[in-house]
Parts: C-alpha cells; structure tokens; sequence
C-alpha cells in the first residue's frame, strides 16, 4: 500500500517537473505537447463508440512485435477497430499515421484521473501490452472495469523487482493479467513461481515482422546503383559512439562498398560523421547517379528505408551494443541470412545471445577486434555464407508468433 502511494506521488510530481523541462529539450516538449492533445483526439476518433482493440507500446522496436498482431488481429477481428498508443515520442512521430490503426495516440501519463478518464472514455473489449509495459493505474483500471488484458513478446528476469521481497505488491498486478504470452521458459518459469499459470511461452512476434519484410519487394533506386552488385557492408542505427568504434573501416579503400544509417539523422549527427570519414562518399539526400556511383561510402541521412537496405548488405553492423539494454534491432539483418556484428552488451536481447551463441552474430568490444571480424567476414566468403545461413534459419525456424497468439485469444473472444 505504501509503495503505491509512493507511486502515485511521483507520477504527479514526475509530470509537473517534465512540463517544466520541456522548454529545454525538444523530445519532452513533443512528449507532453502531445499528450496534451491525447483526449481531443480520443474523442474526435469516436472511441466511445464501436468495439476497440487497445495495443500499447514503448517505442518503435516494441511497435515492430506489435505491427504483425495487429495485422493478424485485424483478419481475425474485423468487426473491431484497433487504437495503438505510445509512451515515447520517437515512436508516435514515426508511426502516427500507421494505417492499419483506426487511432494512434499518446498514452496519457499514468495517473489516477488520466486513466478513469481515457477507460471512461474508450469503448476497449480487450487491451494489449508489449513486452515491458506493465503501468500500474492502467492495470488496475482495466481490472476494475473487468477489460481483459494481455501481456505480448515479454520477458522477465530474476532481477527485475516483481521477483523481490519489495515488489510484492506490485508482482499482484501480474495476478490479474488475462494471458502472458511470453518470449522464453525462463519468462514463463518466473511466472509460475509466484503463483501465475496462466503463461504460454509463443516467441517473439518481432520475427513474423522480419521475415515478412524479407519476402516484401525491397527495391532500392539508390542501392541498386551505388552497390551495382558489389559487396556491401551496411552500419544501421548507430549512434556517435558506435562512429568512434567503426572509424577505421571508413578509412581503407577497397572493393567494399560501405553504407552507414545513423539512427538520429540530425544535422550535428551527420556533420560529426562526416568529418570521421576518409574515402569518397555520399549522402542519400545527395545523391547523384551521374557522379557518385563510384563513390565508397554512402552516408544515409534520411529515415525509413533501412530494413530494405539490408537487403543489399553482405554483413552488417547494428548500433546501440556499447551501452547497456541499447542495442537496436539485429533480427532485420540477420532476417536476410547475412552475418551482424554488435558491440558487447546484448544479455537483455534474446534473440542476439542465441545468434551470438550459435555464430551468426559477432560481438567486439573495441576497435582492434572489429576490424579482426571485419576482416574476417569481408575476406572469407564461405565464412561470411554459413554465419548468414544460421541467422536466417533462426528467423526462418521462429515464424509464426502472432498467429499461435491471436488463435489463443479467439478462445475467449
């Protein structure tokens, strides 16, 4: 009971402290001035009328193990309209205009009068949560109005305070969870130990999003000419510390032709890279097929095509691996049966421990052990083909997340 209040304290000051905030950054200011239009736009979608699906997400790489349930939902409930919601800013700007959604939206922040207020005012038959998403209020409101909720593609671990003695009063949120629909045995062994049954362990729905983009046309103008068959090495959602790490391939010329995609694509971002690099190069918003076609490096400073950029990568870098629980999507590369190498924290991410452990994924800790698997890949073609193999096979062996979860809630719906 006190832990709770203690919660509900800090949910309200948190606010007030991140409205004060928000003239000095950007991100927060988008963070609350779009909440502050959530209800207006609830109500101008009609929410309280019709029968809705609710799917909540963090971010973008939640969203993406959404997108392919929403999808299967949509076939399966047709007669339901779906509302997504975000919590982070660099999510909704992406995907506010998602078109298998019939309303996508902030989640209001979690206060006791935001959540009576966003459940009073939308008609929810049954909500879902992606991965780590478990807000207090919003459960025990759903609770309350006797709204069924399911918790999708998540992942538990001893550490995390459901499992000590100081959250047990928050592990009693979990009791009243409809369905846990759980990415490991481990997830679902927690579970069980403090009581809840009710778990099935059906993967990450993330890959059926993957492999479809694999089987998608993955065309790219730009791609097509600047690579013009050659082997190609992409860097996608780097960070500047992941530049500091990757310098020096940008400074050896050869027949590789090498494509970085930061994550953030802000002048200061691109400038910074800029300067590291060393070969001839390109932007993406540049480009000129009259004069840059033979140009090594290709700078991406434009957002959205990076899962078909992919397509073209004989292996490939994913950012974020220096810092712990940052590291970015690696089932988008390894989806096309090519090799990835990451920095070294990647404990938190299923997927990328498997792929690390069976040899499709390569993890450095620095400069000089990159450029060794750099080398490696780069040189040793029947290498770099049997470490593509066993990431494709692993994305390939993992399909069908979405469906096995969609036909277990049609049970009860």
């Amino acid at each position: 009971m006190i832990l709770k209040l203690i919660y509900n304290i800090i949910i309200v000051v948190s606010y007030y402290i991140l409205r004060a905030l928000r003239l000095f950054s950007k991100k927060i200011d988008l963070f609350i001035g779009g909440r502050d239009e959530t209800f207006k736009l609830l109500k101008s979608k009609s929410l309280d009328k019709g029968d809705w699906v609710w799917f909540h997400v963090a971010s973008l790489g939640e969203f993406e193990q959404a997108q392919p349930l929403i999808l299967e939902c949509k076939k399966s409930f047709p007669k339901y309209n779906v509302l997504v919601t975000f919590f982070s800013p660099s999510g909704y700007e992406i995907k506010k205009n998602f078109s298998a959604a019939d309303c996508v939206s902030y989640l209001p922040w979690d206060s006791i009068w935001n959540v009576n207020r966003f459940l009073g005012l939308c008609n929810i038959k049954f909500a879902i949560f992606i991965k780590y998403e478990f807000w207090p209020n919003y459960f025990k409101g759903l609770f309350k109005r006797k709204i069924p909720i399911y918790s999708v593609s998540s992942i538990f671990r001893p550490k995390q305070f459901f499992f000590k003695w100081y959250g047990v009063e928050f592990s009693k949120l979990l009791q009243g969870v409809t369905h846990f629909f759980v990415q490991n045995e481990l997830s679902k062994n927690l579970l069980n130990e403090i009581g809840i049954e009710q778990v099935t362990v059906s993967g990450d729905t993330r890959i059926d999003r993957v492999y479809e983009i694999v089987k998608q046309e993955n065309k790219l103008e730009i791609m097509e000419d600047f690579t013009s068959g050659a082997n190609c090495f992409v860097a996608g959602s780097t960070w500047p510390d992941d530049h500091d790490l990757i310098e020096n391939l940008f400074e050896k010329k050869s027949n590789l032709k090498l494509v970085i995609a930061p994550h953030m694509v802000s002048t200061k971002i691109i400038k910074s890279l800029e300067k590291k690099i060393k070969l001839p190069y390109t932007k993406w918003s540049k480009y000129d097929k009259l004069k840059d076609g033979n140009k090594q490096v290709l700078i991406v400073d434009t957002i959205g095509d990076l899962g078909k950029i992919y397509s073209y990568a004989s292996f490939a870098y994913v950012g974020g691996g220096l810092k712990k629980k940052s590291l970015h999507n690696t089932l988008e590369p390894a989806a096309f049966s090519i090799p990835v190498i990451i920095g070294p924290y990647f404990k938190s991410f299923q997927e990328a421990e498997t792929l690390v452990n069976l040899g499709g994924i390569f993890s450095v800790k620095n400069k000089s052990e990159l450029t060794n698997i750099f080398n490696y890949l780069s040189l040793d073609d029947q290498a770099r083909k049997n470490a593509g193999i066993i990431n494709g096979k692993y994305v390939s062996n993992s399909i069908g997340a979405s469906l096995r979860i969609v036909n277990k809630i049609k049970e009860t719906h």
